[in-house]
């Protein structure tokens, strides 16, 4: 048994420890200056790599100056690793963000390293990233390993040299053994895996045991770790994930290229628009063969087109006309942007379709130029209609005063010749009716005004509009309107002109002897009523019914000497399809035609309480006649309203030319009833209506326009401004007289249209 107390062994003993430590620190010692290396290096790579993924989000942070995101993304780095204090500097040198690990020794620490801050919109620098490395840690840990290896290398090179040493292999040997073979058993993956205790000593001078501690504490600081690894990759693979599900969720394709202009990352929209299955290009060595790009001469391959522009390195926006191999052509728009401070992707591509873009574009521009070609269509129009429609005016008037004269009435000859006149004025202004009418369908610019209306009294005034025809044509007309068929959900105006069209048609187009009847019958279930006008003309084939509602075709009655220009029954269906309702026909040759307008039934308004309509005095109750005013600058058109109201002699007439003269006269001496041209010299006459409006002593004046212009627009704006009613040109004289009287009783609807005389 060796003597552990003895001189000899003992000094042995030293002298082989001795040894053996001087071995082991030179081995040891050049081992762990390689190993420190290696870990200083991994640190470096480790640093490098994180300042490289930090850099562009600490940049970007910079220019949005986004100081909670530069602190967040500066502790992310001192975290641990090599770096222990990060400093976000400005260009001005001012520190924005200085952080550091706790327990950072300065001392210990190298010289900062300073790397400019760069972001796409700004070539210069905007910023410094300032980072200090320490590798106090790594020295650290080359300590612990020492530590950790020096009693089993001490013990190895004693036991070489002593050979046989009993004790150390009894004391120590057996004993490393025992715990290499527990560490062997250990399960690596396994993290609450720890060695046995060591029997038969309390261990607080056995190193065995306290090795055995210290392994456990290892353990137990590695389990920790890998935890903490785990779930940092778990966060950061969620996070890759999300990123991953944004980029793949883009409408635009988004291409990631390394500087060899291999895809490092490509979202499904971009293989999409390649023409490529999702997730086929991730990975892809090359672009080249996928798509090509047409061109002023012959199409060239995507990468040739792409080549030149990625050389430039600069951000740039270009428009192609892409063809990929799988996919329909599109037109497209290439964005192209340079990476910095990544190691793999050098640049980003975002290619956007933007052919339905471009097709919009062209739709709106294609219908801006269609709504000007019809604005100027209508303008040109009212302008023809107001042009056509004064001397008109002049024409139907006389030719009206010429039928009352005594001469004129004497001479059947002369008095045909007036009525023919009058009637082809009448023709003339009906033609020019439609064509507005027309016009405003087309261009979706015509307004109504939908509420109930009585039947009755439009139907018998429409059948008075064609008494003078039916009479010469001696067509008999026939009028039955039941009282539970009497109001309908429209517009008056265009009811009227409704009843008129198909009244005109059917005794137009009738025989000598022939009738009309006009009746109205709740239409079924009482929602509706059907107005429905016959008569026992020339009657319709299959094939005239087919284009009946074609513009401008008469159905070949071109020959039969009836006026006509072929839109009056387009102008009605669209007329009645616009108040909600239809329009039908039933036709025989050679026995008539059947026309049903079917409308919504309506109730019959509340009669209006007392006191609701604002009634002008009747000067005939005061004995003396009415004073009329006309403010018209047109000679031509006073002396047709003079021949108009010298038909009354209970009316007198004054006509001022111009706007100024008007108001003047209106102030000297007021009228009881204005009649108002729109157009003159010095202005239009909605200015004089605002001025009667706004003077306490004329408000409530009634006032009739006059006027050419038979424009919608117009004619509300003369309503709206307070005019009791508006007569277009040219002019009828019964009618304009009827609604002179309903004026000054204060009863008098708007004439919206005016009154044609048709």
């Amino acid at each position: 048994m060796l003597r552990l107390n003895s001189s000899l062994v003992t000094r042995m003993i030293v002298s082989v420890a001795a040894f053996g430590i001087a071995v082991f620190l030179l081995v040891g010692g050049i081992e762990l200056w390689r190993e420190r290396g290696e870990l200083t290096r991994s640190a470096h790579v480790r640093a490098d790599a994180a300042l490289g993924l930090s850099s562009p989000p600490i940049a970007l942070a910079l220019w949005n100056y986004d100081l909670a995101t530069l602190d967040l993304l500066a502790r992310n780095l001192v975290r641990d690793g090599a770096i222990v204090r990060v400093q976000v500097l400005a260009d001005d040198g001012k520190a924005l963000v200085d952080v550091w690990r706790p327990g950072f020794d300065s001392a210990r620490a190298g010289a900062p390293l300073d790397l400019p801050l760069k972001v796409a919109a700004r070539p210069a620098a905007i910023g410094t990233l300032r980072v200090s490395e320490s590798f106090a840690e790594i020295d650290a840990q080359i300590e612990r390993r020492a530590m950790q290896r020096l009693p089993w290398e001490l013990l190895k090179v004693v036991a070489i040299a002593l050979g046989l040493l009993w004790v150390m292999h009894r004391l120590v040997t057996r004993r490393l053994l025992a715990l290499v073979h527990d560490l062997r058993d250990l399960k690596i993956d396994d993290p609450l895996a720890r060695l046995p205790a060591q029997a038969g000593s309390d261990g607080s001078g056995d190193e065995v045991i306290v090795l055995s501690q210290a392994l456990n504490r290892f353990l137990d600081a590695r389990a920790s770790e890998s935890l903490r690894r785990e779930a940092a990759e778990q966060q950061l693979r969620a996070g890759l994930q999300e990123r991953s599900a944004i980029l793949g969720s883009l409408r635009d394709g988004l291409l990631a290229l390394d500087g060899s202009m291999a895809v490092r990352y490509a979202n499904d929209a971009a293989a999409r628009l390649l023409g490529q299955p999702a997730h086929a290009l991730a990975g892809r060595s090359t672009l080249a063969g996928l798509a090509t790009v047409a061109g002023p001469g012959s199409a060239v391959d995507f990468v040739e087109w792409l080549a030149p522009r990625l050389r430039r390195r600069e951000a740039r926006t270009d428009r192609l006309t892409l063809q990929p191999g799988g996919a329909p052509t599109i037109e497209a728009q290439a964005q192209i942007t340079p990476v910095s401070g990544a190691r793999e992707v050098v640049w980003i591509v975002v290619i956007s379709d933007i052919s339905d873009t471009l097709r919009t574009r062209a739709a709106e521009q294609a219908r801006a130029a269609a709504e000007a070609a019809s604005l100027a269509k209508t303008e040109f129009l009212s302008r023809m209609s107001h042009e056509l429609r004064t001397p008109l005016n002049a024409i139907v008037g006389f030719a009206q005063s010429l039928s009352q004269d005594p001469v004129v009435q004497g001479d059947p000859k002369r008095r045909e010749g007036v009525a023919l006149i009058e009637r082809a004025g009448w023709h003339l202004t009906g033609m020019i009716s439609d064509v507005l009418d027309l016009s405003r369908i087309e261009s979706g610019r015509l307004r109504l005004t939908l509420g109930p209306v009585d039947l009755a009294p439009l139907a018998r005034d429409a059948l008075a509009f064609v008494a003078a025809d039916a009479e010469r044509d001696q067509v008999m007309c026939a009028l039955d309107i039941a009282d539970d068929a009497r109001w309908v959900h429209a517009d008056p105006v265009r009811v009227e002109q409704v009843l008129v069209n198909l009244l005109s048609n059917a005794v137009k187009y009738n025989r000598a002897g022939g009738q009309v009847w006009l009746r109205a019958r709740p239409g079924p279930g009482g929602s509706t009523v059907q107005v429905t006008v016959r008569d026992t003309g020339l009657g319709m084939t299959p094939a005239q019914l087919d284009g009946l509602y074609q513009s401008f075709n008469r159905l070949g009655r071109e020959s039969s000497g009836k006026p006509g220009a072929g839109i009056g029954l387009v102008v009605t269906r669209t007329l009645v399809s616009l108040m909600q309702g239809q329009l039908s026909v039933r036709s025989q040759p050679g026995q008539g035609s059947e026309f049903t307008v079917t409308l919504p039934a309506a109730q019959s308004p509340a009669e209006p309480a007392d006191g609701e309509m604002d009634v002008v005095s009747d000067p005939r109750a005061e004995g003396r006649p009415r004073r009329l005013l006309y403010v018209e600058d047109d000679a031509v058109n006073a002396l047709v309203m003079a021949a108009l109201v010298g038909r009354r002699p209970d009316l007198t007439l004054e006509v001022c030319g111009t706007l100024a003269e008007g108001l003047a006269h209106l102030h000297a001496r007021p009228p009881d009833l204005l009649l108002l041209d729109m157009q003159l010299p010095d202005g239009r006459g909605l200015e004089l209506l605002h001025a009667i409006a706004a003077d306490p002593r004329l408000r409530r004046l009634p006032v009739v326009m006059v006027s050419a212009d038979a424009m919608d627009e117009t004619v509300n704006a003369a309503i709206a401004a307070g005019a009791r009613a508006y007569v277009t040109k040219p002019l009828a004289f019964d009618e304009v007289l009827r609604q002179i009287d309903a004026v000054m009783a204060g009863s008098a609807t708007t004439m919206a249209g005016g009154l044609d005389g048709r």
